[in-house]
């Protein structure tokens, strides 16, 4: 017999989170393989009973204890001790199975005959009838002794929590899980990624931003008036870099004589404030005819203080955008088919930039701008496992740590830091192993144990037998019976047991 998928059950597992396994699935027989210390109710199996028949999938339920087979078999499934059984054996029977018919009428029968509604008695048979109802009588009478009393056993355990950092090696070449080596199967996702963002700059630069004025006289060494033309250059010369100055208008200086103009500074800044005769030179042939002198020195020139781009404002942008882009792969992964088939989770911690395909920034270092802006497009490359693996790990890893005469009662897997980037086939990730434990109470034992005591015989034989925190609650009923029986019931499904962890 084939079975499309093994789906193996944890003792946290309830009958919704199997339906959900089996909806995902995807195959037409499903095997339910249930631990050893799992316990469902009729409700439970009829729950998922239904859910197999709303998706057309054919589902069996494997479990040891054959009191939980025989529950589901109540419901309608198939069930099986052993997964060996479910695929050598038939699930369930032929649901048409023709009735069976008499093919020959009852011994003694008369057809249109007054005497079958009126058959002779004798008195031996009479005798033999009363006798068997008397005998019936008394073992209803022993099976209501029996049947009727009912108990709540309730205990309360002590628990304590247990935790691990186990080293997990993430093998991408792996197809099951080896507890020995602590190595679990992984899947590598790539998807590309790409975005811009800006930020505002955070340098400054100083920028010129007025020109100089002053007024310079001119000197005429002619014998004639001489016009000295607007735009005229004339110039400083005690500096290494000469600032230029450039006549307002024109000025008529007469032979032998002095006229003053106005002149401002060619380039904008501070270096167009230049102190009193410093301005001696013209430039171009009006230097045949004047010659030029400030007596004021020149000002008004000065800078304005612009935002610039900076090398941090670089690292700044790269780094929220790396961030932002690196997010948007894993729940770009997340959507990926293999992904949600395969019921897999994307670890953020071993993401990794396989390839950075463009990396532009619009503005350059120390250049003036208000902002930049960087366009980035990423190949980003991760892992993908199976939770149910990571937690296989966790509970192995925490059973070993399981104090004895205790049980390992759940475990749960946090993911921490990557040891190395994962760029290989091997990655190393440390997980923190979180999880209960809790002293072992077999509740089938504590039914046995009590049966049949008295309330306050059942209640030392717990003390004696199991590890307490507390006196057990023992509430028996019904109250008129107790009265007269004050007694446990014999049949151990008439006791109720729960067991409390603190």
């Amino acid at each position: 017999m084939m079975i499309g998928r093994i789906i193996t059950l944890d003792p946290a597992d309830d009958a919704p989170g199997a339906c959900d396994r089996i909806e995902w699935a995807d195959a037409d027989r499903v095997a339910l393989v249930m631990p050893e210390g799992m316990r469902w109710r009729e409700l439970d199996f009829a729950h998922v009973r239904r859910a197999a028949r709303d998706y057309g999938v054919e589902v069996a339920v494997v479990h040891p204890d054959r009191a939980q087979r025989m529950a589901a078999r109540e419901v309608g499934l198939a069930a099986f001790a052993s997964v060996n059984d479910a695929i050598n054996r038939p699930w369930l029977p032929d649901e048409h199975v023709e009735p069976i018919r008499r093919l020959t009428p009852p011994r003694r029968f008369a057809p249109d005959s007054l005497q079958r509604f009126f058959p002779r008695r004798s008195r031996p048979l009479m005798i033999g009838r009363t006798a068997v109802s008397l005998v019936t009588l008394a073992v209803m009478a022993a099976a209501a002794l029996i049947l009727l009393p009912h108990a709540k056993v309730t205990l309360t355990a002590s628990s304590q929590r247990i935790s691990a950092i186990v080293p997990v090696t993430l093998d991408t070449r792996a197809d099951r899980v080896n507890l020995a080596a602590r190595t679990i199967p992984a899947t590598r996702i790539d998807v590309i990624v790409e975005g811009r963002m800006s930020t505002n700059a955070t340098g400054k630069k100083s920028i010129p931003s007025a020109k100089a004025r002053g007024q310079v006289t001119f000197t005429n060494v002619l014998a004639t008036p001489f016009v000295v033309p607007r735009n005229t250059v004339v110039r400083t010369t005690a500096t290494s870099a000469p600032v230029r100055f450039v006549t307002l208008a024109d000025v008529e200086v007469p032979p032998g004589g002095r006229a003053e103009v106005e002149i401002e500074a060619i380039e904008a800044g501070p270096n167009g404030n230049v102190a009193v005769g410093q301005i001696n030179q013209v430039e171009g042939v009006p230097a045949l005819a004047v010659t030029v002198f400030n007596a004021a020195p020149t000002g008004g020139g000065g800078n304005v203080i612009l935002p610039a781009v900076t090398e941090e404002d670089y690292r700044r942008l790269r780094r929220a955008l790396r961030d932002e882009l690196l997010r948007q792969a894993v729940e770009k992964m997340q959507r990926q088919r293999e992904i949600v088939n395969d019921d897999l989770i994307v670890l953020p911690e071993t993401l990794f930039i396989a390839e950075r395909q463009d990396e532009t920034f619009d503005r350059f270092v120390t250049e003036q701008a208000d902002s930049v802006t960087l366009n980035m497009r990423l190949q980003v490359a991760g892992l993908a496992v199976s939770s149910r693996d990571l937690e296989t790990v966790a509970r192995e890893a925490l059973r070993l740590k399981t104090p004895e005469d205790f049980d390992l009662l759940s475990a749960e897997a946090w993911l921490g830091e990557v040891a190395e980037e994962g760029t290989g086939n091997e990655t190393l990730l440390f997980v923190e192993a979180r999880g209960l434990a809790g002293a072992a109470i077999d509740e089938n034992v504590v039914r046995r144990l009590v049966r049949g005591r008295t309330p306050a015989d059942a209640q030392a034989a717990l003390l004696q037998n199991f590890a307490l925190k507390r006196n057990p609650r023992i509430e028996a009923g019904p109250d008129w019976l107790m009265q007269f029986v004050n007694r446990l019931p014999l049949v151990t499904l008439r006791i109720e047991t729960k067991v409390e962890r603190e």
